[in-house]
């Protein structure tokens, strides 16, 4: 008989915890989860602890399909299974979703022994690289977890420190200043906020105590003709850049399922191919520095017009009398949706916007970014010039840190007082 190829139907619940009760939440937990396992569509439950907040988790659940989901929710055991978990929990939001497509590593592809310590608690494998990593926002944290898992000796540092802990729990060392994290390594890996993060951190700190011929891998989102910038000036100083975009989300970096598309000399990328089929399911060479940078743009752009577009029909139609909750229910379901606009019309539905899985402020650096290479190349994008401006407006009013969806709620609030400018 073949196996079911359906895709599965995915549940994602994030939960804050009182302080001072997360072992016996994570204890009460592990007993509803077996619970659960032994429903016949439950296909797999995982917890995970932030790696910003200790008091924070987020529970994967996968499920044959919706229709499996729904019925256990109506269920007398869901009821009991919250009634549980309630005094652990100070707030949180479910958001579901729906798996497309699951492609494992090709070191992964082989089934795992029956028997053996799990991913977390493996030795470190011999001849493993030692790495330094620096930024630990919600995807560099999760790449860093996910390089740890496969056993290489890591140094990280974060800017603000707290969030370097949980690595520090699981096994990586912590150093007080990027320069401290680099100094000897022969490969460091960057997720950095901004250009001028990467100015302060890699130019100002981690170039010149770098091994000789150290290979630096930026993930960071840049504009491509920084890229360029970049890579001329680390070869000048003898050092190599491996510019390595990723596709994804904090979820999937943490599992090694991003997309990554790379940029720069083939042989530098040979070199650390390894680490990227870690971190990633797809690793797609583009070509010449400032390439992937340019693809990355190009679907933050994609991003940023469905979130706006998603936001302005979501306004008109409340404003009409549609109930909005049946109105994105109805949108995410339809024909004329995405995988990414189900997400985001889910986080838009809960008015779940914290913690931003893909912050305001930088959706709006990143379809600037976008637009001026646009400019350069003599490409206008009136369309997407507004969108921009309208996430300007959602950062001006200090939602910068929330997650994009919340454009929602700027424009929701336009139509009862005048457009929002």
């Amino acid at each position: 008989m073949e196996a079911d190829s359906r895709p599965l139907f995915r549940v994602l619940l994030r939960m804050q915890i009182r302080p001072g009760s997360r072992e016996e939440f994570e204890r009460t937990w592990r007993e509803v989860a077996a619970g659960i396992a032994r429903e016949p569509a439950n296909r797999g439950q995982a917890l995970l602890r932030s790696t910003a907040d200790e008091n924070e988790f987020f529970v994967v659940t996968d499920w044959e399909d919706e229709a499996s989901f729904r019925s256990f929710e109506r269920g007398a055991a869901h009821v009991e299974n919250r009634r549980r978990l309630q005094p652990y929990r100070q707030g949180g939001e479910m958001v579901l979703t729906e798996t497309v497509c699951t492609v494992p590593p090709a070191h992964e592809a082989q089934p795992a022994p029956a028997a053996g310590p799990a991913a977390e608690e493996r030795p470190p494998a011999e001849g493993t690289a030692a790495l330094a990593f620096i930024g630990l926002g919600n995807m560099g944290a999760g790449m860093a977890h996910r390089l740890l898992a496969a056993g290489h000796p890591l140094t990280v540092h974060n800017r603000t420190a707290a969030k370097a802990a949980p690595l520090a729990e699981a096994g990586a060392m912590v150093a007080a200043s990027p320069a401290e994290a680099a100094k000897g390594h022969s490969v460091v890996l960057l997720s950095l906020a901004d250009e001028a993060a990467v100015e302060e951190v890699l130019f100002g700190q981690v170039a010149e105590v770098l091994a000789p011929g150290a290979v630096v891998v930026d993930t960071s989102t840049v504009s491509p003709a920084y890229a360029r910038k970049s890579a001329a000036r680390l070869a000048r100083l003898g050092l190599r850049r491996v510019e390595a975009c990723v596709v994804g989300n904090p979820f999937q970096a943490r599992k090694g399922e991003l997309r990554v598309f790379t940029s720069g000399d083939e042989a530098d990328i040979a070199e650390v191919r390894g680490l990227l089929d870690t971190l990633g399911s797809q690793v797609v060479h583009l070509g010449a520095p400032g390439t992937a940078a340019t693809l990355k743009l190009i679907f933050n752009l994609l991003l940023g017009a469905q979130v706006a577009s998603l936001a302005e029909a979501v306004a008109y139609g409340v404003a009409a009398g549609l109930d909005r909750e049946r109105l994105l229910t109805s949108v995410a379901q339809s024909g004329f949706s995405s995988v990414v606009l189900r997400f985001r019309a889910e986080l838009m539905r809960k008015g779940s916007y914290e913690p931003a899985f893909f912050r305001s402020a930088l959706m709006e650096k990143d379809l600037r970014l976008a637009l001026s290479d646009a400019a350069t190349a003599g490409v206008p994008l009136p369309v997407l010039e507004a969108v921009r401006e309208r996430f300007a407006y959602v950062n001006s009013a200090g939602d910068g840190d929330k997650d994009a969806s919340v454009l929602l709620e700027h424009t929701v609030r336009g139509n009862g007082g005048g457009a929002v400018r």
